[in-house]
């Protein structure tokens, strides 16, 4: 049905009709109020502090000062251990210069990679001194320490005739134990795999003192490669047995017709001596 508006009601209906349209109005969706922006960036970058200088330690007194370090070494030791810090990733080159100058200084000089182009070890040796070298790659520097070690002096006599210095890898513990290995093992220049190994090996360790091999004494096995490669030149089994005397600071062997493991008609005769700080 339609509805009739009496003429009198039009103007508040109208009236009505435009207050509704205003506020219908009110609901639309605002416009966004633009931000002033910021002063400083969000995304600004932001300088990393220079490094703060290592505090300088003198390298200790037994260090030998005519090896000299790379350039820019920074020394943070004690009166025990040498430590330097050098800001240069290229190990190898240092390795190298450490090599050279112990050369120049007169040391013999022997090189193990460890990890190629990130960890060496370096041992040095001339007259009573020797020193054990590592060098360690880090994320943005090179660590170098060095540690002062022992001499060993190694004669051998037979089928095989030398006489070498050779540096000690770690101090020799002389605490009384269950057992004792005197020796060391270097890289010989002979061949890729060749080494000078040499390893006394004492059982009950009784502590300073002299030992013999005889039977109902000690047990004393020791095992030679003087120069050569393990598997071919690996001489053990001395039967004309062995006499050892330990000291605190040093000591020394000698063991007669060892026998090489392939061919027991090729013998030696060991002895050698020792000293460490």
């Amino acid at each position: 049905m339609k509805m009739i508006y009496p003429k009198s009601l039009l103007p508040i209906i109208l009236g009505l009709c435009f207050l509704l349209a205003c506020n219908l109005g009110s609901f639309a969706t605002p416009t966004p109020t633009r931000v002033a922006p910021s002063s400083t960036p969000t995304n600004v970058a932001f300088k990393t502090a220079a490094p703060t200088r290592i505090a300088q330690t003198a390298p200790p007194s037994w260090w030998d000062k005519q090896i000299a370090l790379p350039s820019g070494a920074e020394s943070i030791g004690d009166s025990k251990r040498a430590m330097w810090i050098v800001r240069d990733t290229n190990t190898d080159g240092m390795r190298d210069f450490l090599v050279q100058q112990a050369k120049t200084a007169g040391y013999q000089t022997f090189a193990l990679t460890q990890s190629k182009g990130a960890i060496y070890d370096l041992l040095l040796v001339k007259a009573q001194n020797a020193y054990s070298l590592n060098l360690t790659l880090g994320s943005d520097a090179t660590i170098i320490t060095a540690i002062r070690t022992g001499v060993m002096r190694l004669k051998v006599a037979g089928v095989t005739n030398i006489e070498i210095d050779l540096p000690l890898r770690t101090r020799i513990d002389t605490t009384p134990g269950s057992e004792l290995s005197i020796g060391t093992a270097v890289p010989s220049a002979d061949c890729v795999t060749c080494e000078y190994f040499i390893n006394v090996h004492i059982a009950p360790f009784r502590g300073i003192g002299n030992y013999d091999s005889k039977p109902g004494i000690s047990i004393v096995d020791v095992e030679l490669v003087p120069g050569g490669n393990y598997d071919r030149d690996n001489f053990r089994w001395a039967i004309g047995g062995c006499i050892v005397n330990v000291r605190e600071t040093g000591g020394d062997f000698d063991c007669r017709q060892l026998q090489n493991i392939n061919d027991q008609s090729r013998r030696v005769d060991v002895s050698g001596n020792w000293t460490q700080p």
